[in-house]
């Protein structure tokens, strides 16, 4: 379950949401209890919103390379020549395009190019803070491209892979 606490013109909102099963969600606001059904779902470019987000030491580091989720103008990145694959950044993203959830490592790529996957299955593990996270399919489809490699660090946005329009 995960809660959020929104502040909308002076007032404070909590809202719960319990993921039933891929599309099903059990969300309560203000005391009222509704069942949910996911129509549909996008990933917009330039949306970011990471609740409760607190860098660690290592990925600020990375934060500065980057533009500020909480600014309000998007912020040039700044360039930093590396050449070591676990500091590269993938190509890709756009349209039918998954990203990474949170920073972290990811630790299996369960898919590759031309496999389909029924929304929800597992296409990838992120170890994040010594906890292991199951990357879902965000949507059912073929896999067009991946764009992540296992043991490979990213951020949060960072594209993991994309799907066949």
């Amino acid at each position: 379950m995960r809660r959020y606490t929104l502040n909308i013109s002076d007032r404070e909102f909590i809202v719960d949401v319990q993921e039933i099963d891929a599309d099903n969600f059990e969300v309560v606001v203000g005391g009222e209890t509704y069942q949910v059904n996911l129509a549909s779902e996008e990933n917009l470019a330039e949306a970011t919103i990471t609740p409760g987000f607190a860098p660690s030491a290592a990925s600020a580091a990375a934060a500065s390379r980057k533009s500020a989720v909480s600014r309000p103008a998007p912020v040039a990145a700044q360039a930093t020549p590396t050449s070591t694959p676990a500091a590269r950044k993938p190509a890709g993203g756009g349209k039918g395009t998954q990203t990474a959830p949170m920073p972290g490592v990811i630790l299996e790529i369960n898919v590759k190019p031309g496999d389909t996957v029924t929304r929800g299955q597992q296409v990838a593990i992120l170890d994040a803070m010594k906890m292991h996270n199951v990357i879902g399919a965000a949507q059912a489809g073929t896999v067009a491209e991946v764009f992540v490699d296992a043991g490979q660090a990213v951020d949060h946005g960072t594209p993991i892979l994309k799907f066949k329009e």
